[in-house]
């Protein structure tokens, strides 16, 4: 009886991540230096990050139930990045903590002004999440399964559930993110969001129609390029480009974490139906909306 109450309750998830959390310390500095030196901040957060979770936070504070599988570190770090994600709605228990291992940290330098980035990362020593049996029903009950290449075993065996059930894939394509063995997972996807220099690296291509109709494959079903501050691209199904300038919000403090956001923002669109105009010009403006404030989920007190 409990196991049925369970599976019950799984399958109310309606999209999974497999992803990296990581707790962020953002800092708005007046400028980034070469040399030794002390600047003094004008603004400081601590706030979870990471693309799949962030993206997650996103789906949750727009309704959709999401649920997040990592590995986390047994240290308050894990405490804080736990609290977070249940504070936006994300259900985290298919998340596995390992004693004696560290949380993922990131330390972050915003340029006032401009929102400019210099990022000090410090990945998790805990192993790669192992997928039990909840887990896997979780992922072939979902309507989505996000992912971006991170814990690249456990990814690949959810692509792997979700290929063979109804679960829609989605893959984020991150800048300089891009290695030759994600190459199946972005094959496997459906909903295919990859950044520029992604697209490239992929295709070995420079020019974004080429990229977009070779990354058009089956079985793709929305394929968009971004670039940033200067928007995104999509095939359309009558071989139109069509460009999805950015949005401007208000003014830049910190784009960190807008291109997750424009993820998050996509999928809760797709799974409403909308047509991929839409849902580009939906995830543009969450991001914009993002990027007036210090922090990868700025957007989510808003939402």
């Amino acid at each position: 009886m409990r196991k049925a109450a369970e599976s019950a309750c799984d399958s109310l998830v309606e999209v999974v991540g497999v992803g990296a959390a990581t707790l962020d310390e953002l800092w708005l500095v007046p400028q980034f230096s070469a040399h030794e030196d002390v600047v003094r901040a004008s603004a400081h957060i601590t706030m979870g990050g990471g693309p799949v979770a962030t993206a997650l936070c996103v789906t949750a504070c727009l309704g959709r139930s999401s649920a997040l599988i990592d590995s986390l570190g047994d240290d308050p770090a894990a405490e804080v990045l736990l609290k977070e994600l249940h504070s936006h709605g994300v259900r985290t228990e298919w998340m596995r903590r390992t004693p004696r291992s560290s949380t993922a940290l990131a330390s972050i330098l915003v340029r006032k002004g401009d929102g400019a980035r210099q990022i000090i990362y410090l990945p998790s020593s805990a192993p790669e999440p192992e997928l039990s049996e909840a887990a896997r029903d979780l992922v072939a009950t979902a309507r989505i399964l996000h992912i971006n290449g991170r814990h690249e075993r456990t990814a690949r065996e959810a692509v792997a559930i979700a290929s063979q059930s109804r679960t829609l894939i989605s893959f984020d394509g991150g800048a300089g993110r891009y290695q030759d063995s994600l190459r199946d997972l972005v094959e496997a996807s459906h909903l295919r969001i990859l950044s520029a220099g992604f697209a490239r690296d992929y295709t070995g291509m420079t020019d974004v129609r080429r990229m977009l109709v070779e990354l058009s494959r089956p079985p793709a079903s929305a394929v968009v390029v971004t670039e940033g501050a200067l928007g995104s691209h999509a095939l359309l199904a009558d071989g139109h480009i069509h460009h999805q300038p950015a949005v401007h919000a208000g003014r830049t403090v910190d784009t960190t974490g807008c291109g997750d956001v424009y993820h998050g923002a996509f999928i809760h669109q797709w799974l409403n139906e909308a047509d991929i105009v839409s849902a580009m010009a939906y995830a543009a403006e969450l991001a914009g909306m993002n990027a007036t404030g210090l922090g990868d989920r700025h957007v989510c007190s808003s939402l």
